[in-house]
């Protein structure tokens, strides 16, 4: 393989890994925003309109999406 094929394909590799981590940012963006939005509307809500038992099981839910979420990120930025 002559080097100015191998500079091309590594060119190539390089700008297809940087689209590929800037939609992956823009997922985990777009997903933490979703998991707060979730968050703040609980808040407002879960209070007045559900039992203790339906707001316990709904936090505890939502406590769960937000720590994978959460992993999810502090895995990714560990990379």
């Amino acid at each position: 393989m002559n080097i100015k094929k191998m500079m091309e394909e590594l060119e190539q590799a390089r700008d297809e890994l940087r689209l590929q981590l800037h939609l992956a940012s823009k997922d985990a963006e777009d997903e933490w925003q979703e998991v707060t939005r979730e968050w703040d509307q609980f808040l407002s809500t879960a209070q007045f309109e559900k039992s203790a038992e339906e707001v316990g099981e709904a936090a505890k839910e939502l406590g769960l999406k937000m720590k994978a979420s959460y992993d999810r990120f502090k895995k990714g930025l560990s990379q």
